[in-house]
């Protein structure tokens, strides 16, 4: 019976317990050096055990840490486990400022614990993964045949070897196809040799025909059969090795040219598919980013009630009528919604648009953005020729009327981080290319606005940072991206 893997964080479960471990241990050692005795009777001693080691896995688990470890390189694992550490004590930072927790000896045990868990983590990871792969060449049971077509040997047979992080052993190759010719096999495989050494390990030991029989009389747990994309699905070879309780996974190969990098295997409507998309996210990923969104919602909301009183009086003495000004805009996949932010600009503002879009020459652009909006409360041309910046300019350049924006994130409408939202009016002039941008949830921060935000003119440069984004999603890049959007507009790059 075939055993599936395990897939996501919970595959690594013994990297995380023996990471936590050296979290243990580090602070254990930390406390001893400062405190001297009494430390496994001490109440602080155990609290911060207990934080650091529950908030150590959450950010393992959000950063996919452990993903691919075994084929990670010594410098990579290095900035990985940098980048965790950093986090977590951030976090842990956070807590405490929080908790207004003030223990006078807490700095001095960082300073000993932090360096000691990465010196320990590190080596932990590369003994554990050494240990692994050794383990995984010497007590090895998963056979595993190779077959395919002759012509499909230099494309197919590299990226096998590539991709097997010593899960399988290959027992011999078999020749498909309706004319299979071993010696075209043989000397497509002769070629492999010296960049793969072990494919000399392999032999040939079947064709279409006699695959069968090999398999009655030979020891295999698994056959890997790549199907050629001018060959038809050898239905009937699957059900016989079916029946012998063979495990087959069939690869097809002709999916290789649909441009999507996400390609599942799914049961819709009772038939079996093979489901396409320009990105991917499992269940645990919608919810710790609606968790997270939530988290951000409520934080971002607070603080714009605290806004309101001085930024609606500002807004309001420059220019009367409401503070705050709704549009409707396109989220995920064309759906509609109100979008909230502060007025930065006089009433008249839509009404003046189409004239200010003809006036500086972007009537046909799909993303309008003007340096000196004359729209803009308080702003106007100087007699010497330079922008005076009103109060509606210092709202914008800040980025303070985004936060009503906060509101949309928890009602649902909006995330976090995403891609901006569209008017009607410009969704309604998109490409078919354009609206994959809107395949996903709109965000208040994005990819291309830490990119350059006003700077960024062009918008299939902007539509191409956001299927960057869609296509290689990760709460660590949404992570990412926040803490540069602080950045970026604390240090007021790109605004306008």
């Amino acid at each position: 019976m075939y055993k599936r893997r395990i897939r996501g964080w919970s595959q690594h479960i013994d990297f995380m317990a023996l990471d936590n471990l050296c979290v243990f241990v580090s602070i254990l050692v930390g406390f001893l050096i400062v405190q001297k005795g009494g430390v496994l009777a001490s109440r602080f001693f155990w609290s911060t055990v207990l934080e650091a080691v529950l908030i150590n896995l959450v950010v393992m688990i959000v950063l996919d840490t452990y993903h691919s470890v075994l084929h990670h390189t010594p410098w990579d694992e290095m900035i990985r486990l940098l980048s965790q550490t950093g986090y977590v004590v951030l976090i842990l930072l956070i807590f405490r400022l929080l908790n207004q927790t003030s223990e006078a000896d807490l700095p001095k045990i960082a300073v000993y614990a932090i360096p000691l868990y990465i010196l320990s983590c590190y080596i932990m990871r590369q003994t554990y993964k050494s240990f692994l792969k050794k383990k995984h060449h010497i007590l090895n049971r998963h056979t595993l045949l190779i077959a395919l077509e002759a012509s499909q040997i230099p494309a197919v047979v590299p990226r096998i070897i590539r991709s097997n992080y010593g899960i399988y052993r290959f027992i011999g190759f078999a020749i498909m196809g309706a004319e299979p010719s071993e010696e075209k096999a043989r000397e497509a495989l002769r070629e492999l040799r010296t960049q793969y050494p072990e494919v000399e390990t392999i032999p040939i030991v079947a064709t279409a025909d006699t695959l069968v029989q090999y398999l009655t009389n030979n020891w295999v747990d698994e056959v890997y059969l790549d199907v050629s994309p001018k060959a038809d699905m050898p239905v009937d070879l699957i059900n016989s090795l079916m029946r012998m309780g063979i495990t087959i996974h069939t690869a097809l190969t002709n999916l290789d040219d649909i441009e999507s990098r996400h390609k599942n295997v799914e049961w819709i409507c009772g038939h079996l598919t093979i489901t396409t998309s320009l990105g991917y996210v499992t269940g645990r990923d919608v919810f710790l980013k609606r968790l997270m969104d939530i988290v951000g919602g409520l934080i971002g909301s607070l603080i714009t009630l605290i806004l309101i009183p001085p930024v609606g009086l500002a807004i309001y003495l420059s220019d009367p009528g409401p503070i705050f000004f709704s549009q409707t805009r396109i989220g995920e996949n064309g759906k509609r919604f109100q979008m909230y932010k502060f007025r930065s600009m006089y009433m008249d503002a839509e009404e003046r648009k189409k004239q200010v879009m003809q006036n500086s020459g972007q009537e046909d652009q799909l993303m309008f953005k003007l340096e000196h909006d004359p729209r803009i409360i308080g702003q106007k041309e100087l007699p010497d020729g330079r922008w005076k910046k009103g109060v509606g300019g210092w709202i914008r350049e800040l980025s303070i009327d985004e936060f009503p924006q906060f509101f949309n994130v928890l009602k649902g409408d909006m995330s976090l981080v995403g891609t901006r939202p569209p008017t009607v009016n410009e969704w309604e002039r998109y490409e078919p290319f354009h609206r994959s941008r809107m395949s996903t949830r709109p965000g208040i921060t994005g990819l291309w606005q830490v990119s350059g935000r006003s700077k960024i003119r062009d918008f299939d440069t902007v539509v191409r940072l956001d299927r960057e984004y869609i296509e290689n999603w990760s709460l660590k890049q949404d992570f990412h991206i926040l803490f540069k959007t602080v950045w970026v507009v604390l240090a007021r790059k790109g605004a306008m």
